[in-house]
């Protein structure tokens, strides 16, 4: 179902919006094309936007700009994309994947993220965060959104991730079995963006893993659809 994201204090004339489970469904084509055009258009009416981005999705930290896609049907790699003022709105993917929704104070750029572990290591969301920063406020007043997503008691991963990622804060990476450890993708993505300058980060916390209405690929396996996290910038004026 779609949600108008309202409960975040988005700077004037942003829009925002996600979906968690049936009945839309925003998965691809294994050639990057929309499987459900409709499901599209009712996010467009939804953001009350005049079109929307997405990518090609491959867990990695290449971020895009929205204007460089000149078609809906435009098919580029990466992970992130960034919208200015007047751009249609930007849009990620998820199915386990924590999306995240950025703004800068004013409006006049925003980004979209898909943060997988693997982007997460790349540094997807500092490029995100510097991105929005402008020549005269830099971060002041930016702002952030992290989507449900896989929880911290649902993620356990291999040894080889826990190193890619790093440290992090307390809490945010517990033993597991012999050589595994459960992470928190949420706790790790807020004190990256915090540390990159982001001045405030809105946390869902719902975990799609254990939420049965919810897309899950690591509960519902390569079949599992697709939830979508969508923002779009300011009008130009």
């Amino acid at each position: 179902m779609l949600w108008p994201l309202s409960a975040v204090p988005w700077p004037r004339g942003v829009r925002a919006a996600f979906s968690l489970g049936l009945p839309e469904d925003f998965a691809l084509t294994p050639a990057g094309q929309r499987r459900s055009p409709e499901a599209w258009r009712a996010l467009e009416r939804c953001l009350g936007a005049r079109g929307v981005r997405n990518l090609q999705q491959v867990h990695s930290a290449t971020l895009h700009w929205a204007g460089s896609l000149s078609r809906e049907d435009d098919v580029r790699v990466g992970d992130g994309l960034w919208a200015r003022a007047g751009d249609p709105a930007v849009a990620v993917l998820t199915a386990d994947c924590l999306p995240v929704l950025l703004a800068n104070a004013k409006g006049t750029c925003v980004a979209a993220v898909h943060a997988g572990w693997r982007g997460l290591a790349g540094g997807i969301l500092e490029a995100a965060a510097a991105g929005l920063a402008d020549g005269v406020t830099g971060l002041e007043g930016s702002m952030a959104w992290l989507g449900p997503c896989i929880g911290p008691a649902s993620f356990e991963v291999g040894g080889e991730v826990v190193q890619a990622l790093g440290a992090g804060p307390a809490g945010s990476v517990r033993p597991g079995a012999e050589g595994k450890a459960w992470v928190d993708l949420a706790a790790l993505a807020r004190a990256r963006l915090l540390a990159a300058g982001i001045a405030e980060v809105f946390v869902d916390g719902r975990d799609v893993f254990c939420l049965e209405s919810a897309y899950s690929h690591r509960r519902q396996g390569a079949g599992a659809g697709r939830q979508v996290a969508a923002i779009a910038p300011r009008p130009a004026c």
